[in-house]
């Protein structure tokens, strides 16, 4: 009687993947059924991103199916699309789904976008993907391309957009907005971008621009450390925003306190109620004690609000809230700068976040 095979692949078949010989890679499935599953994903041998072109083409001559899904329901197709090694063309040709959906409704052309990999978008509408492809959510494949891209990714999204809006893809008052963002969240972090890559991600981002008919973001103006800290009247929120801009730094701490004041309110709001405190640990409680003791110095806030200000960071000091706390304490931090206008250098605090 025939030994059954495995239904799963060796836990090192990704290094595998990297170093054995094609007659070692089939001898694997001397053990292993030719759809086991391996990785996070619990792919088959197709789905890994590295499995080698020789590999592949025997897989499917012995049966394994092209369109075989992974636990979000990804094909091949899907990861080597959202993947720089390519080898998109060689699953088309295999037969694969070019319209395969995953659980979120995502086609391969939407992990290519989502994923800011050019060369495997142009190759999929070369082969005839739907341009005007929408997932569950409702999201075309040029809005998602926009919505998930960070500064990193600019250059490519430009060629992305530059392929699809010339493919027929209609701009929209969505985009127009993803694009603005875009704009803030690089200005904002211009002075800590990486300068090797600067050049390209500028023209990137002035193609965005012309693409899409957007007045391009200002650069911003950072505090010179020196001169008196002023903000325009109006509520606290906005208030927050305009020093956030003016004396918040793209990474790390502020270089003065009361850029710092600023910095550690929002950011403490930000880790509770759009990260769900998930990263809450020693730091962001030495944050808090370090919030509330700035509070206290050089012209301090009211004998009230100081203890408003201790009792707000002692109940957040867990990492939950419902809101009212964290933008309390940021309408103090606002109200401490507003009485301290002449900057305060920061001494080096006790926290690396």
């Amino acid at each position: 009687m025939a030994k059954r095979k495995r239904k799963t692949l060796p836990k090192d078949f990704g290094q595998l993947l990297e170093q054995a010989s094609l007659e070692e890679l089939i001898a694997v499935f001397d053990q292993c059924e030719l759809e086991a599953t391996g990785g996070y994903s619990k792919s088959t041998a197709l789905g890994f991103y590295n499995c080698p072109d020789e590999l592949v083409r025997w897989l499917v001559e012995q049966g394994a199916g092209i369109d075989a899904r992974d636990t979000y329901q990804r094909t091949a197709l899907h990861h080597r699309s959202s993947s720089w090694k390519g080898g998109v063309d060689l699953l088309l040709d295999l037969g694969a789904d070019i319209e395969a959906q995953d659980y979120q409704g995502d086609t391969p052309l939407h992990a290519a976008a989502k994923s800011h990999k050019v060369q495997a978008l142009a190759a999929l509408i070369r082969r005839g993907a739907d341009i005007d492809a929408r997932n569950r959510q409702g999201h075309g494949v040029l809005q998602i391309a926009l919505a998930t891209t960070s500064n990193a990714d600019i250059e490519a999204t430009a060629k992305i957009a530059q392929i699809l809006l010339d493919a027929g893809v209609p701009a929209d008052d969505a985009m127009l907005a993803e694009v603005q963002r875009i704009g803030r969240e690089f200005e904002f972090h211009r002075a800590g971008f990486n300068p090797d890559y600067l050049e390209a991600t500028d023209a990137g981002l002035a193609c965005l621009y012309g693409l899409f008919g957007v007045t391009p973001v200002a650069s911003r103006q950072l505090h010179d450390g020196k001169a008196a800290i002023s903000v325009a009247d109006g509520p606290w929120h906005n208030q927050h925003q305009q020093l956030w801009q003016l004396l918040v730094p793209s990474n790390g701490p502020a270089a003065t306190v009361q850029g710092e004041v600023i910095r550690l309110s929002g950011r403490i709001s930000r880790e509770i109620h759009h990260n769900g405190a998930a990263n809450w640990d020693a730091d962001f409680k030495a944050m808090l004690t370090a919030l509330v003791r700035h509070l206290g110095n050089a012209v301090p806030l009211p004998p009230g609000e100081l203890a408003e200000a201790q009792a707000l960071a002692a109940a957040l000091c867990g990492g939950d809230d419902d809101v009212a706390r964290t933008d309390r304490l940021s309408a103090l931090a606002v109200q401490w700068v507003i009485a301290n206008p002449q900057p305060l250098s920061l001494p080096l605090p006790a926290y690396r976040r």
